[in-house]
């Protein structure tokens, strides 16, 4: 990478740590392509060179985390031993992860709006990525025994997902304790149900 595309990368970088402080600190729709710039001391016409509007910055952001959170899944998961110690990781991981950039993914469930809705965001090639590599994760946890194959992996990663959601959405609302914590409760749903 030459100085220039370097120079270029920096500038992207700081304008994306600078988005997610003004988002998390006014929300999506307060939140202002000139005050983004002024938090990363840059002019707003260079925010202009990197993101279209603030939309898309919105969205390179929320891809940038997925990204960073697949990053450390593939990293750390592969070392786990077994399926269902993989899946337990899994769950862990993730859950860290949301805990950690909590005030950005608030965003993503406070704003309420067709913009920042799931559509777009599950579209997104890094979105599927996520997907295909949960999807990868509960197809082999099926082939171990782990989880039942009365239901085809997609369906399974489907019901796996909208649990995960519930309970971090949940944990986001509320703030309190630990989400981590509630890895126990999301692996039991998944693989047990409700059943006594």
């Amino acid at each position: 990478m030459n100085r220039k595309e370097r120079d270029r990368q920096l500038r992207r970088s700081d304008i994306l740590k600078a988005a997610e402080h003004i988002f998390a600190l006014r929300g999506y729709h307060k939140a202002t392509i000139r005050a983004i710039a002024r938090a990363a001391q840059y002019a707003s016409g260079t925010v202009y060179l990197h993101f279209k509007d603030k939309e898309d910055l919105y969205f390179a952001l929320f891809e940038e985390k997925i990204r960073c959170l697949l990053s450390m899944l593939a990293e750390k998961i592969p070392k786990e031993g077994g399926e269902g110690n993989k899946l337990k990781a899994f769950v862990e991981q993730s859950l860290s992860f949301f805990e950690q950039n909590q005030d950005f993914f608030r965003i993503y469930i406070s704003e309420g709006d067709i913009l920042l809705s799931e559509v777009k965001i599950l579209k997104s090639s890094i979105s599927q990525q996520f997907k295909s590599y949960t999807e990868r994760l509960i197809k082999q946890a099926q082939d171990q025994g782990v989880i039942s194959r009365d239901f085809s992996s997609r369906q399974a990663t489907e019901v796996f997902f909208a649990i995960l959601k519930t309970v971090v959405v949940e944990w986001l609302k509320t703030g309190s304790g630990s989400l981590v914590n509630l890895s126990g409760i999301i692996l039991r749903y998944f693989l047990n149900g409700t059943a006594k």
